[in-house]
């Protein structure tokens, strides 16, 4: 939209001579000659300047109004004044003026007011802009920040994220891009690209995973090192030779490319198309601003989740290595997914659930110390030979250590077996001192002990199971009360048995 300039003045001559200078620097015009029609105008047009002739100021009443009218918009008031004028009738109306002309007006000096006020109107515009920029840029680092969590980040989420923030919101917007890519090297000469652009209900993807060639365009973001920005005229060429840097990929999908600007972080291309104006280095500098924090969480994150499915292999590995019941693993695995249904279904937090989920396994780690003949025995054990199992708690503990990693193991191995009354091992712990991990998988272990034969007991069914955790039973040494129990994971336990029954079968 032109900027609007406001004329009051009923002098022919000058209003002329003015329009002729506003015109010259693609401002549109607006002449009236009275206190009402100004007013009117000043709401209506929102000029940048307004050029008020002294005789119709109405000795400062009308200026005034003027002013306080202009406030709202920013507009620069300035008083056309007679050779003769007297010297207080200019100090009386200086409150309300930003600078003055002498009649008869001459074109230079409009010229030079009105250039003078569209270049401060471009820096404020500048300065706006930098200082949105930058609330956008430090709104998406916050978010990106506060929830960023690298074994559930979903990169694929942050980049529909970035493009919603980058493109254009409506068509009439000049200062965003149109269409937004992320592309990606394949390893051979080759990309692998998204593409965005605005539709009906917000941006939408239109391309996925579109290939094309590295081609010429994308050798110059990679030289430029992190941000460039090109104009089509920027070299003097025509506009179908500029089509001809990019792939033809990129054509199907957005048509004619009049400008872009890009920057790369690894192998990520990050290249916006199109804005309503030719871009500047800003532009460019802002998508790097933008891009940058998602790209690089992103690697953070894909190494992080790299060691942890390493780092979960290892507790695999352990707890298969030192798993006493000769199934190849088989109970470790249903111990992780009992307490993973349990945990579950208690509401309990997700990141709670998740270390439980691949610690749960390691709750026996510390029989590797016990003689297998030992927990195997066919008889019935001493009151020594219990007291030396029961040492596989302490040592599960000692073996885990102290990583924070591993800290809901650590906890498990060493109060799986203790009980709500106070009657477990190897403290005695009561209540609510019992840590929520080691009492949820406390419950997992009964279970699958009871439906697992040993050479000390036999095989019982899940209805036989549910019975004896729900209501009591065992013999002697291995007598099971419900008083054992977390009363919630109890109660939740007798809702959701059947899962648990299901997690029997299906393990292998």
């Amino acid at each position: 939209m032109k900027t609007s300039v406001l004329i009051i003045s009923a002098n022919g001559t000058d209003c002329r001579v003015i329009s002729e200078a506003a015109i010259a620097q693609d401002c549109r015009v607006s002449v009236v000659d009275t206190a009402a029609d100004a007013l009117s105008s000043l709401d209506r047009e929102c000029p940048a300047v307004v050029f008020c002739d002294a005789a119709l100021a109405g000795g400062g009443r009308m200026l005034r109004s003027i002013s306080e009218s202009a406030v709202r918009t920013g507009t620069s008031i300035h008083l056309i004044v007679p050779a003769e004028i007297k010297p207080g009738m200019i100090r009386a109306m200086r409150p309300w003026v930003h600078d003055y002309l002498s009649t008869p007006v001459l074109r230079e000096a409009a010229s030079a007011r009105i250039k003078n006020i569209l270049h401060v109107r471009r820096l404020e515009q500048a300065a706006e802009s930098s200082s949105n920029g930058m609330l956008t840029w430090l709104a998406r680092l916050e978010n990106l920040t506060r929830y960023f969590e690298p074994l559930s980040y979903d990169a694929s989420r942050s980049q529909d994220d970035l493009a919603q923030r980058i493109i254009r919101s409506r068509s009439g917007d000049r200062e965003n891009p149109a269409c937004f890519m992320v592309a990606r090297t394949d390893g051979a000469a080759g990309l692998v690209c998204d593409i965005y652009t605005q539709g009906s209900s917000g941006v939408d993807r239109i391309g996925s995973e579109v290939t094309m060639p590295e081609a010429a365009i994308f050798y110059l973001i990679k030289a430029e090192e992190g941000a460039t920005h090109v104009n089509y005229s920027d070299r003097g060429g025509s506009l179908a030779d500029f089509q001809a840097q990019f792939p033809p990929e990129i054509h199907q999908t957005i048509g004619t490319i009049r400008n872009m600007t890009a920057c790369r972080h690894g192998e990520v291309y990050f290249v916006a198309f199109n804005y309503g104006r030719p871009v500047t280095a800003q532009d460019s500098l802002f998508l790097k601003g933008l891009a940058l924090p998602g790209s690089f969480l992103a690697v953070v994150a894909g190494d992080v989740q790299d060691m942890s499915k390493s780092f979960l292999v290892m507790v695999k590995t352990l707890a298969m290595a030192t798993d006493s019941a000769g199934d190849n693993g088989a109970h470790v695995l249903r111990m992780n997914e009992y307490a993973r249904a349990l945990a579950e279904s208690m509401d309990l937090p997700e990141r709670f659930v998740k270390a439980l989920s691949y610690s749960a396994q390691l709750h026996d780690v510390g029989k590797i110390y016990i003689h297998p003949d030992l927990l195997e025995k066919p008889l019935r054990l001493t009151h020594h030979e219990f007291d030396l199992v029961k040492k596989h708690t302490l040592l599960g503990a000692n073996i885990i250590g102290d990583s924070p990693l591993l800290r809901t193991a650590k906890n498990i191995a060493l109060t799986h077996h203790e009980c709500w009354d106070g009657s477990g091992y190897p403290a005695g712990l009561t209540g609510d001192s019992i840590p929520l991990e080691g009492a949820i998988v406390k419950v997992a272990d009964v279970y699958d002990a009871l439906r697992t034969m040993h050479t000390y007991k036999p095989s019982y069914s899940h209805n036989d199971a549910c019975r004896i955790i729900l209501e009591g039973g065992g013999d002697g040494l291995h007598e099971i009360r419900p008083a054992h129990f977390h009363p919630a994971a109890l109660q939740i336990f007798g809702k959701i048995s059947h899962q648990f029954d299901a997690i029997y079968h299906a393990a292998p």
